[in-house]
């Protein structure tokens, strides 16, 4: 039976309160038992980063063990804005503060419930968007549910309601996905230009609709200039797409802001190469150190990305071919960005936040939920036990201050 768009609504809100809930009192538990007083206080003393101070622990508990890396930059930029004072959040797209800004003029309190009220609310928008995604793709409505509870036992997918680009980047590239296959062509150049707002690589997604559009119009049309009437149709939001990222940066000129490869440099230690090279990078260094290697997760998942993009490919069919550009486009975009050892430019190291970046993979999702329904129920039930004990320690490091960044 086909999944109405009011139960898809329940299903992935619904899911996303669920466990948010569940990580709320995990993580402050966590923070409560084992962290130390005032731990909070000092990072946002800093007048750059004017972000209300934590006092308590019990506001340590609740709001504190999100505010870790990228997400105080998040929270800065919705509070303070962009600044040329404090030029290194400015590298961040718009959506993200511009959504919790706008949560934070509506709701009472800190802008950390703003962030938490957003977070929750756009990952579970993504969810019901896949829902609907993935039962039109499986024509069946209980893969699709099993492809939800997939995203939700990610071990990373507490990182979803963090102060971060992934839930509103997630929530935008699935539902172009979504209006594509509908050939709701401006709906999803929208979609894939809010994308591009959340993240700048989102511009990727404006080729994966041309290329939708061409599957399109060569199954639909037989007759050339009819093929290109209809790819011309579905051009108009490549046209958006592109406006959406060239309109960042001339906003991000006009403020006055430095450079974006100046910022990655001088304040996030970070350079760029070409997808191949980057490729090659992070695989010497995990060659080189091994035993660094097995203890790190950005490592660990990139080797599951390269194994599974190559499982993912093995099964390339015209239906698939845009899941498959979307994963490889963003595996290679990943890998341009590599890091110095952090504070000085001697050493060279590896891709850092590769198991954060990776979990919009969502066709990644889809293939493994796929391979493990079809094992027993024991291997099923073993690979959820595993999943989300992975997720409540993962958690727990990222609130004491450590594990994914």
């Amino acid at each position: 039976m086909q999944i109405t768009w009011s139960a898809a609504w329940r299903w992935g809100i619904g899911t996303a309160i669920v466990h948010r809930l569940v990580l709320l009192v995990w993580m402050a538990s966590v923070w409560l038992l084992v962290a130390q007083p005032n731990q909070f206080a000092a990072p946002h003393s800093d007048p750059t980063v004017p972000l209300p101070l934590l006092d308590t622990p019990l506001e340590g508990a609740i709001f504190g063990v999100w505010r870790r890396w990228d997400a105080i930059h998040y929270l800065n930029l919705a509070q303070n804005g962009y600044r040329e004072a404090d030029p290194g959040p400015t590298v961040f797209a718009p959506l993200t503060p511009l959504l919790i800004k706008l949560a934070d003029w509506a709701l009472p309190g800190a802008v950390d419930l703003a962030a938490m009220f957003m977070e929750t609310l756009t990952f579970g928008i993504a969810l019901a968007l896949l829902l609907k995604f993935c039962e039109s793709y499986y024509g069946d409505s209980g893969p699709a549910r099993r492809v939800v509870i997939g995203m939700v036992l990610l071990p990373g997918a507490f990182l979803f309601y963090a102060p971060l680009s992934e839930a509103p980047y997630l929530a935008a590239a699935v539902a172009m996905f979504y209006f594509a296959i509908r050939q709701q062509w401006l709906r999803a150049g929208l979609a894939a230009a809010l994308a591009t707002l959340a993240r700048s690589q989102g511009v990727l997604l404006g080729g994966i609709l041309m290329l939708m559009a061409a599957l399109d119009a060569w199954a639909t049309e037989t007759i050339w200039h009819r093929r290109l009437f209809r790819l011309f149709r579905g051009s108009g939001g490549l046209v958006i797409v592109l406006a959406a990222f060239v309109g960042f940066q001339a906003f991000r000129i006009f403020q006055g802001l430095p450079a974006l490869d100046t910022i990655y440099r001088d304040y996030s230690f970070v350079f760029f190469v070409d997808p191949l090279h980057g490729l090659w990078i992070n695989l010497r260094w995990i060659i080189e150190d091994p035993l660094a290697a097995l203890g790190n997760f950005d490592m660990w998942a990139l080797v599951f990305m390269l194994i599974s993009s190559g499982l993912l490919l093995r099964r390339a069919t015209p239906a698939n071919l845009p899941l498959i550009a979307f994963t490889f486009g963003h595996i290679l975009v990943f890998v341009t960005k590599i890091n110095w050892i952090w504070g000085s430019y001697d050493e060279v190291t590896y891709t850092q936040s590769l198991a954060r970046y990776s979990l919009i993979l969502f066709p990644l999702v889809m293939l493994w939920t796929e391979h493990i329904s079809r094992r027993s129920a024991l291997v099923r039930t073993g690979v959820i036990v595993a999943l989300a004990g992975s997720q409540l320690i993962l958690s727990a490091l990222y609130a004491l201050g450590g594990g994914l960044v």
